[in-house]
């Protein structure tokens, strides 16, 4: 038979007890000891009932009878000790008999932490039971921290390798430019660039420079987020005036991926803010359009509503999967 009687937890670990007892009234018994504490309880009347429940939760302690039928306390303890996922699960014996050493070395033998005798004492078996409840929790908080801190490490392989990615892209693309532009001189031929196409040489390379300085930046940024020190300079400003000239930075890279610009501004538009991160997030936006809806018009907006200004670029790109 199996019975479970839940306690609900807010913003704490959830830690579990379990109570083996072939004797109903006994696990009642044991089961108002211990109502109060924080945890949930779960009984089983047999070891084979035990056994499946060990199966399925991770238990802070174990109390067991030790004289049951079929499988006894001594017995379901040295299973538990054979099962990689129960034998680190403390075990508190409990038992009816007169204190006996062997009967006592028997159950430490088996893997007892504590031997305790009926009739118990209240406070003797909640302030046993409490100990174990408190390394429970720290076991789970600290089995927490370091998922979140394995998922922290996961986050920055995966934007390095992007980042390592992105940057890489304008270098080649700087690369390729130069070595084209050094093919077209050949001075000993009489063959040098006109200056129209130097110009566009360098107007090209300087454009991945801009990329580069712009993930630069990003990349010094989420560093500063991390270490909690990124600061904020708000200044009163025409918002529209900053999003319009970020714009007009990106009307080659715009041109040449045939993205046709629509505007819908509110102006003047004052407001404060930080000039540099409102142009950062709107060359954001604009080269995630670039890059991934080219040949389709976008449409940039900007309105009020109460206190509140609101930005949106939409294109026909894919967008972000949900997950």
């Amino acid at each position: 038979m199996l019975n479970i009687e839940p306690h609900s937890l807010l913003n704490k670990p959830i830690t579990k007890i379990l109570l083996v007892d072939d004797r109903r009234e006994n696990l009642l018994a044991l089961e108002s000891l211990l109502r109060d504490l924080p945890t949930e309880i779960y009984q089983a009347t047999s070891g084979r009932d035990a056994l499946e429940l060990l199966l399925q939760h991770r238990f802070a302690v174990a109390l067991l009878d030790v004289q049951m039928p079929e499988i006894n306390g001594f017995e379901l303890a040295e299973l538990m000790r054979g099962m990689d996922s129960t034998r680190e699960i403390p075990i508190i014996f409990l038992t009816a008999g007169a204190i006996d050493p062997k009967h006592t070395f028997r159950g430490y033998e088996a893997g007892a932490v504590d031997f305790l005798y009926k009739p118990l004492d209240a406070r003797i078996v909640k302030s046993k039971v409490k100990v174990y409840l408190r390394l429970e929790e720290q076991r789970l908080q600290i089995v927490s921290q370091m998922e979140q801190l394995q998922a922290a490490v996961r986050s920055r392989e995966e934007f390095l390798s992007i980042a390592s990615h992105e940057l890489r892209t304008p270098l080649t693309s700087m690369s390729l430019q130069f070595q084209t532009a050094r093919r077209s001189i050949r001075p000993e031929a009489g063959i040098l660039p006109t200056t129209e196409k130097l110009i566009k040489t360098f107007d090209m390379a300087n454009r991945q420079v801009g990329k580069l300085t712009r993930l630069i930046d990003d990349l010094l940024d989420i560093s500063r987020i991390q270490a909690g020190k990124l600061s904020i300079n708000r200044e009163p400003k025409d918002l529209t005036v900053i999003i319009k000239e970020a714009i007009e930075r990106l009307v080659p890279q715009l041109n040449s991926a045939n993205v046709p610009v629509s505007l819908d501004f509110e102006t003047p538009f004052p407001a404060s803010f930080d000039e540099n991160r409102i142009e950062q997030v709107v060359t954001n936006l604009i080269t995630n359009v670039i890059k991934y809806a080219p040949d389709a018009p976008m449409e940039v907006r900007l309105w009020r509503e109460g206190d509140r200004a609101f930005f949106t670029v939409k294109d026909n790109g894919p967008g972000i999967p949900e997950h």
